[in-house]
């Protein structure tokens, strides 16, 4: 568990970044970010797949 305002890189490919953040109440939230908006999750597939999702767009297109 995650420190408050404590940051881990779970993935990072090129500019895309998938962050675990340590946050108050000892929760922990994913941020997705690069090419794009940042989004913050607090379930980590969703924060996977929207990860994915970017990469797999930065590579092949739209």
């Amino acid at each position: 568990m995650l420190g408050f305002g404590d940051m881990e890189i779970v993935r990072a490919e090129g500019d895309l970044r998938l962050l675990k953040i340590g946050c108050r109440g000892n929760r922990e939230v994913y941020c997705v970010l690069g090419d794009g908006p940042t989004k913050h999750y607090e379930d980590y597939e969703d924060a996977l797949d929207d990860f994915n999702l970017r990469w797999m767009k930065s590579i092949y297109g739209d």
